[in-house]
């Protein structure tokens, strides 16, 4: 099993170290302030991975998306945040069925401009999808089992659950709101509606659990969520994707059994990557501490920078999804 701090019980380290820091500070004429301080330092100092370092399909930026190879090349390295490469504690992929009922690794449904085949992943062929070229990198589309047997057991596996029918398209939280009616919640009224397109997750998850990653299947789509909780044979820890609101993704911790919510970098308070136009209804709402309260950790996604490493790990953020393996390091230095 895993040797590095668990995407799912790590605030709850960091809590219970932080305090005991803090504490110590008591004494000190800043008080409060002080304490808040030392209780930061400590997840910097005392531990050498300040939060979960999740490689965003393999570290994208770096290797060539959701391929075996990117996922070989993430799986190296030190868990220490100061190591000249920094290994994944997590790995981040993308599913969707084959037409043949497989389970393909690939993050868009159309396999066209980043592939040297076209069509839709659930409308092809195995044998099509699996002989694709990822960005003419020389990898090709891996199954499930291919990439599982690639990750080593220490390293966790966030399954990114994407979808296998057309009328699935406008998922709460997964379009655009520029087109998005917030009177019009689409699938979200009935999500039990949706059961039969979402079969082909008893596949996946038994699939998944022939492997000893620790793994966490995480969504957009609330079908997928209530799927998995009522009807789907599984023992996994499921985490919503979070992008259209604030409060309805809390809403969605509090429907459901979930064990971490996945929001964008555009929805934590207190960094400059927060989107005050696009949540200006919400701006009262702190998604960190509410999801803290819920004992629910937070792992915002994509993130790019240094910089945004820094501000988010402040904000109190426990897991990052990163483009590149290096940019914790420097805050680490």
């Amino acid at each position: 099993m895993q040797s590095n701090a668990s995407m799912l019980n790590r605030r709850r380290f960091m809590v219970g170290t932080g305090a005991a820091v803090a504490g110590s500070a008591v004494t000190s004429s800043a008080g409060a302030k002080k304490g808040k301080r030392a209780t930061k330092n400590n997840g910097r100092g005392s531990r050498n991975d300040r939060a979960t370092v999740i490689a965003h399909r393999g570290f994208a930026g770096a290797y060539p998306e959701n391929t075996v190879g990117a996922f070989e090349l993430a799986a190296k390295g030190g868990s220490n945040d100061r190591a000249a490469n920094r290994g994944a504690d997590w790995i981040e992929l993308d599913v969707y069925p084959t037409a043949d009922g497989d389970i393909a690794i690939f993050h868009n449904r159309e396999l066209g401009g980043e592939t040297d085949t076209e069509g839709k992943i659930y409308d092809l062929p195995s044998e099509e999808v699996f002989s694709a070229e990822v960005l003419e990198s020389g990898e090709t589309i891996p199954s499930l089992e291919e990439a599982l047997d690639a990750i080593p057991n220490s390293v966790g596996v966030n399954i990114e659950i994407k979808v296998a029918a057309e009328e699935l398209d406008w998922a709460w939280g997964a379009t655009d709101p520029k087109y998005y009616d917030r009177d019009d919640p689409h699938d979200y009224d009935h999500p039990e509606e949706e059961l039969e397109q979402w079969q082909w997750l008893q596949t996946m998850v038994d699939i998944a659990a022939e492997y000893n990653n620790e793994i966490l299947l995480s969504t957009f789509w609330e079908g997928a969520i209530w799927a998995l909780e009522n009807d789907i044979d599984h023992d996994f820890p499921v985490g919503f994707l979070m992008w259209y609101s604030i409060r309805e993704g809390l809403d969605m911790a509090d429907k459901y059994d979930l064990a971490a919510l996945n929001p964008s970098t555009g929805m934590i308070q207190g960094t400059s990557m927060f989107d005050a136009e696009m949540y200006a209804d919400e701006t009262d709402v702190d998604l960190v501490a509410e999801a803290h309260d819920r004992d629910l950790p937070v792992n915002a996604y994509t993130v790019e920078t240094w910089h945004e490493v820094e501000e988010l790990i402040d904000a109190g953020v426990d897991g990052l999804f990163l483009d590149y393996p290096g940019i914790v390091r420097w805050g680490a230095l």
